[in-house]
């Protein structure tokens, strides 16, 4: 019976070695057993630490979702990765527009134990890994240093270096779990990259929209000569007033678009109306006060423009609610167009018309002051003469 069972015994022990790596056992089976059993333990192990290992990067990723400074995400991807791979110091450089590598992020850990390599040092390791393409040990028996290259990043090339105290090399999962960290790396700086031509271009394409705004407003202010320099005025004044209101700064970006084209529906009045120098009669005056609506169809089929519409189709609205085009009252009037109507009154009563001259300053005061609760916001006006904007 045994001899039976030998050949079925040598078979499953060659089995048990083949999946664990190890030689087929010799003459001493406890001795493979052992060894078998040791190594199998290693492996549950290792087993054990990938799973950390996916479970760490997946709170990295959750944390480079949530942060787009890329340093900051850098140096929690090397925190995570410190519990993976213990390390005494770390960084990740990249070539820089003149090929000097640069650094990008760094950490230190346990700096009383450890003896860190220089700078010199770690960009040496970078520069080899880089040039290798593959993961790189260096150092003697003060150190230890492991460097990856990091994937090509939009040209700019990189790598991270660890550095350890002491003779412990690292072994073959540590730089695996280098490696993913490596990745991880090259991704957040390609979405930094990404983000900032992103918002490069964004800014330009604003730049562009308010260039193009401004002139706009320009040329509508050639064909009313009587209002030249108006559309520039009223716009710096609502902006002082604005940040004085306590406006945040994208708002406040808005209203000086809404300011620059507050009479953009202008065009739609005929000439004879808008420039006759005369007063309007009532069958005149109900077609000049068409513009805001005439403003409101031409601008609101513009996405950009959806936020600062407030000023062009509510700045003549009034607080007793006797304004146009919707006769709007109080606290339904936008805000924007609310703080706008008193800086554009102002703005025509200190202004020289061919009809009369400039107001003196303090008459102007008067008629601000005046129009509080009936034309114009009372807090509003009682923060315009505050401020002295005028």
């Amino acid at each position: 019976m045994d001899d039976l069972l030998t050949p079925c015994v040598d078979s499953a022990l060659a089995e048990l070695a083949s999946s664990l790596g190890m030689e087929p056992p010799g003459g001493d089976l406890r001795s493979f057993l052992r060894k078998a059993a040791a190594r199998a333990s290693e492996l549950a192990e290792s087993e054990r630490r990938s799973r950390q290992a996916v479970g760490t990067y997946r709170a990295a990723s959750g944390a480079l979702v949530q942060n787009l400074d890329p340093r900051l995400v850098l140096e929690d991807l090397l925190d995570y990765l410190n519990w993976m791979v213990p390390y005494d110091a770390a960084s990740v450089l990249f070539k820089g527009r003149r090929g000097v590598l640069e650094s990008a992020a760094a950490r230190e850990w346990r700096p009383e134990s450890s003896d860190n390599s220089d700078a010199r040092s770690i960009a040496a390791a970078a520069r080899r890994a880089i040039a290798r393409t593959e993961p790189q040990l260096a150092g003697d028996s003060r150190e230890r240093l492991l460097a990856v290259p990091l994937p090509g990043v939009d040209g700019n090339e990189g790598a991270a270096v660890l550095v350890r105290s002491g003779d412990q090399n690292f072994g073959e999962e540590e730089i695996r779990a280098a490696e993913t960290f490596a990745e991880q790396a090259a991704a957040v700086m390609r979405n930094a990259q990404l983000i900032e031509r992103l918002t490069k271009a964004d800014e330009e394409l604003v730049a562009s929209y308010d260039a193009t705004i401004e002139a706009l407003s320009r040329a509508l202010e050639l064909k009313d000569h009587e209002t030249e320099g108006h559309t520039l005025r009223v716009a710096q004044s609502a902006l002082g007033l604005a940040e004085a209101f306590g406006m945040p700064k994208e708002e406040r970006a808005c209203l000086r678009r809404g300011a620059l084209l507050h009479d953009i529906g202008k065009i739609g009045i005929p000439d004879s109306i808008l420039l006759k120098p005369g007063p309007l009669d009532p069958a005149e005056r109900a077609i000049m006060e068409r513009h805001p609506v005439y403003a409101y169809e031409l601008l609101s089929a513009i996405p950009f423009l959806a936020r600062s519409l407030d000023i062009p189709y509510c700045h003549h609205e009034r607080w007793d609610g006797s304004g146009y085009p919707r006769g709007l009252r109080g606290e339904s009037i936008p805000p924007a167009a609310r703080l706008f109507a008193v800086v554009d009154v102002w703005d025509a009563l200190v202004s020289d018309r061919p009809y009369r001259r400039a107001l003196d300053r303090g008459e102007a005061r008067d008629i601000i002051a005046a129009g509080s609760a009936t034309s114009f916001d009372p807090a509003i006006v009682e923060l315009f003469l505050l401020v002295g904007l005028d």
